[in-house]
C-alpha cells in the first residue's frame, strides 16, 4: 500500500525545469522535474515505466555538460531492491537526442541504504559528460526487476551541470 500511495503522489507532479544554484559558484545546473522520478520494471506484474528527463540549457552554455545525481544527507529514495535486503537497483541511461541518439551513456545506482529510505550522507554521482546542447533528453530504465522512486527538489535529484 505504501508503494501505491507514493506512486500516486509522484504522479501528481507536473513537468518543470528549473535552474538551481550549486555550492561551486563557477558551475551552473539545471534540474528536471518530470512528475517526480520513478522507474519500474516488474516481471511479476508485467509493468514497466521508464523515466524521461529533459533539460533545457542556455544556447551559449559553456561545456562540458555533465549529467549528475546529487542528494543531501537524509533525503529519501524508495528502492524496492534495498527494501528487500538487496543492493541498490542499477539504472541504465540512454541518450534520446543527437549525436548519440539511442546510445547507452551510463549505468548507476542511487545511494539507497538500509534500514530505511534515507541517505546517510550527502552523495554526488557523475553519470557522464557531453558536449552541451540546448535540449538534452535522457531515458532511464531499471536494469533488474524492481522500482526506484523519489520526489526531486531544488537541491536533490538529477541535474545537468555546465560551466564548471
Amino acid at each position: 500500500m505504501q508503494f501505491s500511495t507514493f506512486f500516486f503522489t509522484l504522479s501528481a507532479f507536473a513537468g518543470l525545469t528549473l535552474a538551481a544554484p550549486t555550492s561551486d559558484t563557477t558551475c551552473q545546473r539545471v534540474l528536471s522535474f518530470e512528475r517526480g522520478f520513478r522507474v519500474i520494471n516488474s516481471n511479476l506484474l508485467y509493468v514497466s515505466h521508464n523515466q524521461t528527463l529533459t533539460f533545457t540549457l542556455p544556447a551559449n552554455a559553456p561545456g562540458p555538460c555533465t549529467l549528475i545525481a546529487d542528494f543531501p544527507a537524509h533525503f529519501s529514495i524508495d528502492d524496492d531492491s534495498v527494501a528487500n535486503g538487496g543492493a541498490p537497483s542499477p539504472i541504465n541511461v540512454f541518450d534520446v537526442d543527437d549525436p548519440a541518439r539511442g546510445s547507452l551513456v551510463g549505468t548507476f545506482s542511487f545511494p539507497s541504504e538500509l534500514p530505511d529510505r534515507e541517505i546517510k550522507k550527502a552523495t554526488k554521482l557523475t553519470i557522464n559528460s557531453f558536449a552541451c546542447r540546448e535540449k538534452m533528453t535522457f531515458v532511464l530504465t531499471a536494469v533488474n526487476s524492481g522500482a526506484v522512486m523519489f520526489i526531486p527538489k531544488d537541491n536533490a535529484g538529477l541535474f545537468v551541470e555546465y560551466g564548471c
